[in-house]
């Protein structure tokens, strides 16, 4: 069972990713549109404080490592092609930048899985 903190943790880190990347996408269709009245990286930065929250008060740590992995590479995926795109700038080490950016998400994921 859920403590009351680990629920509100987790409903507010839900929602407030939803909202963010819900209102990026408004944005991004009609330029202005959210952005003239708040700026859409609060609801990032509530994510990232809601996301601590629960992951400090989590009392049970659900084992999905295969699901973990996918995400990681997909995540790795993502992060090489953005190193890619904005490495146009540094040719000499474009291509380390997006090995590395690659191989960052699976290398963090196994750090954190040995603590």
């Amino acid at each position: 069972m859920d403590s009351w903190q680990e629920r509100i943790a987790r409903t507010g880190f839900f929602t407030a990713a939803v909202s963010y990347v819900s209102f990026w996408i408004l944005d991004a269709l009609r330029p202005g549109f959210v952005a003239r009245y708040v700026s859409v990286h609060l609801f990032l930065l509530a994510a990232m404080i809601f996301g601590a929250w629960w992951a400090v008060s989590a009392r049970s740590y659900r084992d999905w490592p295969f699901a973990q992995y996918v995400v990681a590479a997909l995540f790795g995926i993502v992060l090489a092609t953005v190193a890619w795109t904005l490495g146009a700038g540094f040719e000499s080490y474009r291509l380390l930048a997006v090995l590395a950016a690659l191989v960052t998400p699976a290398t963090v994921l196994s750090l954190v899985r040995i603590v």
